[in-house]
């Protein structure tokens, strides 16, 4: 920093008063810090310059005339490992991610501790300085630089300039447009308006524009206002700088003219309407409303619940006649997010009246009671907070500076209503006594852990969404506003120019940091709030005193106790009973949040991964519940050019414009308002009966059961029918608000790349009403061809789907009395009276009953009019594709047979898979009930289509046979005879479904044989993937292993030293060498468990640049400490293992999803570029009827591109090329001849140990060392995998012996087949190859080994001759020689002359002196024998190893079991685990089938 800067900023006072003239000159330039000294950036791009945006756009191989995005041509998105990522080892070391630590640096921030956050920040760079590099970016500096200029009384300019010189010198983070708009409009605000116009031509020579600092979120329009304000200032006064001030009042003129008719003061808008027809809420004539017709007028009878009041309330909106368009969006979507607020309100509003409206019932009073008690409670907390963070209350100082943030009143509320809702959603009263209850742990009660994680979740969402609100301004609703201008008029479908337009947004860089809790914080705020909540809340109770009196007194509405489930002990929050009994009464489920509706205008179009949309929040195009991994890739994909087809698609389903059918609308009004149960819409009262005990129900154990599980259905079915009326009654509230506005859906993604509509409640997707009640706005001419299909679609949804088109046709025409009347008179009074014999409204029998009103009114009207032809149509056509899973399996594999069976091939009249597979169910019902099975006798005459359609249609899509069984079940309940009862016996249901179940799996195995084989070829790649790891984690385990057992060694070295020595071993010296034994000794232990687990996710890209990652992984709990008690809870920021099973099941549905959601964008892009009107239903596809021959032929060339790819050729291409690096664990199979001679081999094993280098040895272990870690992951997968089978990880037999059983049955046959045995010469022996004759080869170990046995033992009886022949000879010479000094004594004893006259000649040669020369050439010539011996008779044979992999080679696997068992082969299979590179199977060999066969199938969607 420099110091003439900082005396520029001490002295601004002064400066202030300088001359104008001196202001810009060069000498206050070169004051300025080094950091904003003139770089060379990348040149901006713009729409008006596409030729500079395609010259400077990145190379991404992207075909734009099929849209599809080349995966083999392109760099793969590069697998990032856990045990690699710098901020997950930080994660393990600290307990904290990095962006918690971040967030509480920015609530230091929000609360003023400006000083406190930038030693937290400094403090995180200092300790983890290559973790903070890959997470802390600009925003993040930002955050500090806005927190120092909004300090009070006097910001902090010095230090802000200070911070702002340090953040690329010292921590390479380089400015963004966004900084110097918080410096330029912090300087503004302080009154320093020298430094702020000196900062701006810096601003400009630093590579950004004026336009891009007013798009700024950190600057508010009063900061803008200010800015203006200064410029127009020196404008006037005429100085130097007047070309800058010029530039800024230009683009402020710009904007303004843009926004010319909206309005951002959204709480007094009351401005003239949008001149652009696009932003219009258009009517019958697209520029005003329509009136509303005289039968709509009538009042709707909505649930007295309190979210239909709220949602009331919030819709009141759209009947403000002074707002239009655009304005009325923005209106609307910040009533949406202040829903929950005003719902508060209106508690505080009516507290305390004891009149309260009848519609509040009796649980809002209750609720209002709480309010004051709960409110202080919490202010006092707040306030123990700020006084502990002033005196460093460690207590409190992990949650107070985020517990402080929100306002006491509203965190009260939110308390109350999320603990009412959640409590009434979990809590199940009235069923102790059911022993179902009991059996499936379903007490009265919420676990404490999900209570207080709701609670925060929903405290921490209301304080970012306020946070968010802040932060706009006009100039970002301008730009918006132009943005969508370029996608309403389709020059944003232009690949050229969108892709200039998202590069221009990702350089605005106009991402805020946004806070994030990390879960100790959660729960502590969660628990916290529970208490208070437990201590504030009272509810009346009335009881009998000693004297026979009624006494009401107050007792604690919730209370907290442990409870042991499942042999665990958990803390449960239990309502009060009579809370239990409002909970039945007054359903909570009106309590959900109004947070998305339809928008008004066309949704904001998606130029990147997190904006688009709705028009004041940015939210991620991809739906994921705090799936890290995932918006990692989502993210990269979307900065480097990915998705551009992907977000195309989005727009062009969001464009679409829809309205409310007016004549369906006034029947199902009719319908709610009446109470009757009328298609979809339940009645108003439950009337069923409660099941009463039976007479048995004390003596009989089944009639007892059976007494409780009806009841528990009865209980359920009420439940349930209350809490459908609360939901029908939402989608009539907002139908019925959007009466005279045109509807958009703006789109987002789940993980697959599916589609869905953003609003929840009413939507396209949503039941049979929802799509009754919605038409497109756009009408178009029905044309003879319009006519046809608009017969076709009304015959389809009165379920005739399965018949040909001439019998559709033919179906309408003779049931047009019928139609007719269904349209004049949907619902007759006498159907609601009670009239006896009255004739039910023909289309309510049809299986789509409202779709099949709405198709009624507009072909009656149509062909009433003069000119049916010319009659213009909304309604929208159906075109449904036939179990499309099976159409992708097939188009994959070329299957002929399956092709047809799911109309891909062209046929006379559509196939019906489901009657297919149903019919051959039947075959093998029939059987099994011709030999008595039980389960088949009783299910024999009951199967239907219905029964069998769901199972088929989820089969495709991963269905276990568990699921398949409830699926079946359910279907089962509802069958009923004449009487209108249960054909089969609750008690019973389960086994038939089951039994049913796995005859509808054997079907489907018959009729998509091709299909299959692809599936377990999918499901086999990722099961490999799953177990797999990187080499270098591989690597990484292996030298962790190594150094550890290294400094055990060590450590009990230096313990031993001190021993002896008598001395103590410091305690720095122990955590030196071993630091897992000090504090972080639990996140040590982690990080080993998590070097050992496959942590491998299944990761592809599909047709259309999206990276999908499957989120499946094991749950990671975490202990946090509470004032309520200890909470175990999901730590979803804790690397966890995969779920290897979730992996492989999952990955063929997930795929195949993959595939279909790329047709639907491929389509929709295609559709719209035709000029039609879209919208998709996954699979089924919707248009006007006299554009359905059009897209019918887009869908069908589109299905054609997508499979003239190689998409399995692709798909394994990316694998290898993703995995390449990794290794799996694999279990193969040794064949081990010699069961006998084991001993002896370890034994001369450890001999020739000895004699091994170190380099040998320290390779030894980390053999073992990886045979272990491998062990380990199939231990892993197969304790997730469970199987039911005696088969192993390949699905083959395992040996089914004991290792000893094994041996000894080895042992047995080797010595029959004694007699056939034969030896070798194993000096010429010449080695069979293994992939020649694999029998030969494992003959000849077996006589190898068998040779070998034979030699050891001619060996050990020779060996033991010799030895025994030469230890006599060294016995004798021992002997000799003791007697020889024995004699030498005798004589040195006698006198000399003695000793000569006796002296005789020695009786052997052997002396004392030379007995050990001669015992020494004894030993030499014993082995010398010996060595002859092992060259007679060789015991050791160095033969390769025979490896047999039962994955790779099932066959081989299977024979050499049998072999072993048929007693051909002496020897046995012993399991050996080693690790290998990833390999993938060979795909499955095509069918003959033609894809362009498709193109003339009439039936592929019909």
């Amino acid at each position: 920093m420099s110091q003439l800067m900082l005396g520029l900023v001490r002295s601004h006072g002064r400066l202030l008063r300088a001359p104008a003239a001196s202001i810009g000159s060069q000498h206050h330039q070169r004051l300025l810090p080094r950091s904003v000294y003139p770089r060379q950036l990348t040149q901006r791009a713009s729409v008006q310059n596409l030729q500079l945006a395609e010259k400077s756009s990145p190379s991404v191989d992207y075909d734009r005339q099929n849209y599809l995005f080349s995966v083999a041509n392109s760099n793969v998105l590069p697998m990032q490992d856990f045990r690699e990522d710098t901020e997950t080892i930080h994660y393990l070391q600290t307990g904290k991610t990095l962006l918690e630590q971040l967030s509480v640096m920015q609530m230091c921030l929000e609360n003023g501790n400006v000083e406190q956050a930038q030693r937290i920040l400094v403090g995180m760079y200092r300790l983890y300085p290559q973790a903070m590099r890959d997470v802390a970016d600009v925003n993040v500096h930002n955050e500090i630089l806005g927190g120092m200029l909004r300090t009070r009384p006097q910001p902090l300019t010095t230090p802000a300039l200070q911070w702002f010189d340090m953040m690329e010198a010292q921590y390479g983070v380089k400015p963004n447009a966004n900084t110097f708009a918080i410096l330029i409009g912090g300087f503004v605000n302080a009154g320093m308006n020298s430094v702020a116009l000196v900062l701006m031509p810096e601003m400009l020579r630093s590579g950004f524009t004026i336009h891009e600092m007013l798009l700024s979120r950190y600057l508010t329009d009063e900061d803008i206002q200010r800015i203006k304000v200064m410029a127009q200032t020196i404008m006037s006064e005429g100085v130097e700088d007047c070309e800058t001030a010029s530039m800024v009042l230009e683009e402020v003129k710009k904007a303004e003219a843009s926004l010319q008719g909206i309005s951002t003061d959204f709480a007094n808008s009351n401005k003239e309407q949008s001149e652009h027809e696009h932003l219009k809420s258009p009517g019958s004539d697209e520029s005003k409303r329509t009136s509303v017709e005289p039968h709509l007028q009538e009042e709707l009878k909505s649930t007295n619940v309190t979210g239909i009041i709220q949602l009331k309330e919030t819709l009141k909106t759209l009947r403000n006649n002074d707002l239009e368009g655009y304005n009325l969006q923005v209106r609307l979507e910040n009533n949406t997010y202040d829903g929950a607020l005003k719902r508060y309100q209106e508690i505080n509003k009516k507290r305390g009246d004891p009149l309260l409206s009848a519609d509040m019932g009796r649980l809002k009073p209750l609720a209002a009671s709480w309010l004051p008690r709960l409110e202080a409670l919490i202010e006092e907390e707040q306030q123990r907070c700020q006084v502990g963070a002033q005196n460093y209350d460690r207590s409190r100082g992990q949650y107070g500076d985020f517990f402080r943030k929100l306002d006491a009143s509203k965190m009260a509320v939110i308390t109350i209503l999320e603990t009412l809702r959640i409590s009434a959603l979990t809590s199940k009263p009235g069923k102790s006594e059911d022993p179902l209850a009991l059996q499936n742990d379903s007490v009265p009660g919420t676990l404490t852990a999900k209570l207080a994680t709701l609670v925060s979740q929903a405290i921490h969402n209301e304080m970012r969404l306020e946070q968010m609100k802040k932060r706009t301004n006009r100039h970002v609703v301008g730009y918006n506003l132009s943005v969508a201008r370029l996608a309403t008029s389709g020059k944003l479908f232009n690949m050229a120019i969108r892709r200039a337009k998202a590069r221009e947004h990702r350089e605005l860089g106009d991402t805020m940091f946004l806070d994030a809790w990390d879960i100790s914080t959660k729960m502590r705020i969660g628990s916290l709030l529970i208490s208070m909540l437990i201590e504030a809340a009272r509810v009346p109770e009335t009881s009998m005193d000693s004297t026979g009196q009624v006494v009401r007194h107050m007792v604690p509405a919730f209370t907290h106790a442990c409870t042991m489930r499942k042999g665990k002990r958990y803390g449960m929050v239990t309502p009060h009973k009579s809370l239990m009994e409002l909970f039945r009464s007054e359903s909570i489920v009106g309590f959900m949040h109004a947070r998305h509706l339809p928008m008004l205008v066309p949704p904001r179009p998606w130029l990147a991964y997190n904006s688009g949309g709705y028009l004041t929040r940015d939210e991620p195009c991809m739906r994921m519940q705090e799936n890290h991994e995932q918006l990692r890739y989502l993210k990269r994909a979307s900065n480097e050019d990915r998705l551009t087809t992907l977000l195309t698609g989005l727009d062009a389903l969001g464009m679409t414009r829809w309205a409310i059918n007016h004549t369906v609308f006034a029947a199902v009004k009719r319908a709610w308002n009446s109470g009757h149960a009328v298609a979809e819409i339940p009645a108003s009262v439950y009337n069923a009966p409660e099941p009463q005990k039976p007479e048995d129900f004390e003596t009989s154990k089944q009639a007892k059961f059976k007494y409780y599980a009806e009841l528990r259905e009865w209980r359920n079915a009420h439940a349930n029918q209350h809490s459908q009326r609360c939901d029908c009654n939402y989608k009539i509230e907002i139908a019925q608000a959007f009466l005279n506005h045109t509807m958009f859906f703006p789109h987002n993604i789940d993980f697959r790349g599916r589609a869905y509509p953003i609003p929840p409640h009413f939507n396209h997707l949503g039941n049979d009403m929802c799509r009754g009640l919605l038409v497109f706005h756009e009408g178009r001419p029905l044309t003879e061809r319009g006519i046809y299909w608009l017969k076709i679609h009304l015959a389809n949804l009165c379920g005739k789907d399965k018949l040909s088109h001439e019998e559709r046709l033919r179906f309408v025409d003779e049931n047009w009395d019928n139609i007719a009347a269904s349209a004049d008179n949907p619902l007759p009074d006498t159907f609601f009276d009670g009239t006896a014999n009255v004739v039910r409204p023909w289309w309510l029998d049809a299986e789509n009953p409202w779709q099949a009103l709405a198709a009624c009114v507009e072909y009656t009207a149509a062909m009433r009019s003069p000119d049916p032809a010319a009659y213009v149509s909304h309604l929208h056509i159906h075109q449904d594709g036939t179990c499309n899973g099976l159409q992708h399996y097939a188009a994959m594999g070329r299957d002929r047979v399956g092709a047809y069976e799911v109309n891909l091939a062209p046929s006379d009249c559509p196939q019906d898979v489901y009657s297919g597979v149903l019919a051959v169910a039947k075959r093998l019902v029939d059987a099994d009930a011709e030999n008595g099975v039980k389960e088949a006798l009783l299910l024999q005459s009951h199967l239907s289509r219905k029964i069998v359609k769901q199972t088929v249609m989820t089969n495709v899509y991963g269905v276990t046979l568990i699921g398949a069984k409830e699926q079946i079940a359910a279907r089962l309940r509802e069958v009923k005879d004449e009487n209108g009862d249960h054909v089969f016996d609750i008690l019973v249901l389960q086994s038939l479904a089951m039994y049913l179940a796995k005859k509808i799996f054997a079907s489907l195995g018959e009729m998509f044989m091709q299909a299959q084989e692809i599936q377990n070829w999918l499901n086999q790649s990722a099961r490999r993937i799953a177990r797999s790891m990187p080499a270098s984690a591989l690597a990484a385990w292996k030298k962790m292993t190594l150094e550890s057992t290294k400094s055990r060694k060590q450590l009990s070295e230096v313990q031993r030293d001190a021993r002896d020595s008598e001395k103590d071993v410091k305690s720095d010296t122990v955590l030196e060498l071993r630091p897992d034994l000090g504090p972080g000794a639990l996140r040590y232990k982690r990080l080993e468990e998590l070097a050992t687990k496959p942590m491998s996710t299944v990761v592809w890209t599909t047709p259309l640049g999206l990276t999908v990652v499957q989120p499946y992984r094991k749950a990671a709990f975490r202990n946090v400490p509470t004032n309520l008690q200890h909470i175990y809870i999901n730590d979803v920021n804790m690397p966890t293992p995969v779920n290897s099973q979730k992996q492989s099941t999952a990955f063929p549905p997930n795929f195949v999803h993959s595939l279909d959601a790329s047709h639907m964008v491929l389509s929709a892009i295609e559709c719209k570029a035709a000029g039609l009107v879209f919208s998709s239903v996954h699979d089924s596809y919707w248009t006007h009827a006299c554009d359905i021959d059009r897209m019918n032929g887009i869908l069908r060339s589109q299905f054609v591109k997508l499979h003239q790819t190689p998409i399995m050729e692709t798909l394994k291409q990316e694998f290898e090329q993703r995995y390449a690096n990794h290794k799996m664990p694999v279990a193969n199979w040794e064949y081990n001849a010699d069961t006998s001679f084991s001993k002896g081999g370890v034994l001369s094993q450890r001999k020739r140990s000895a004699r091994k280098s170190k380099a040998q040895v320290e390779l030894d272990k980390e053999k073992l060392i990886e045979e272990d870690l491998a062990r380990c992951h199939f231990e892993v997968h197969d304790s997730l995998e469970k199987a039911n089978t005696t088969q192993d990880d390949a699905g083959l037999e395992k040996p089914s012996t004991a290792d000893s059983d094994a041996k000894a049955a080895a042992a047995s046959i080797a010595a029959k087949l004694a007699d056939s045995m034969e030896l070798v010469d194993l000096s010429s022996i010449e080695i069979i190859d293994t992939k020649k004759d694999l029998f030969g080869a494992l003959r000849q170990t077996d006589l190898i080994a068998y040779t070998l046995k034979v030699n050891q033992a001619k060996f050990t009886a020779e060996v033991a001759a010799v030895k025994k022949n030469y230890a006599s000879q060294v016995r004798a010479a021992r002997k000799a020689a003791k007697e020889a000094a024995k004699a030498a004594a005798k004589a040195a004893e006698k006198p000399k002359k003695t000793q000569r006259r006796s002296s005789k000649k020695p009786v052997s040669d052997i002396t004392p002196e030379n007995v050990e020369k001669h015992i020494e050439r004894l030993l030499s010539a014993r082995d010398s024998e010996i060595d002859a011996l092992v060259t007679k008779y060789p015991v050791t044979f160095e033969t390769p190893k025979i490896l047999i992999s039962p994955v790779h080679n099932v066959e081989a696997y299977k024979n050499v079991e049998e072999l072993i068992s048929n007693g051909k082969l002496a020897g046995r299979l012993v399991k050996r685990f080693v690790w290998e590179d990833i390999k993938f199977d060979d795909l499955p060999t095509q069918g003959e089938f033609d894809i362009n066969e498709v193109l003339k199938s009439p039936y592929f969607f019909s």
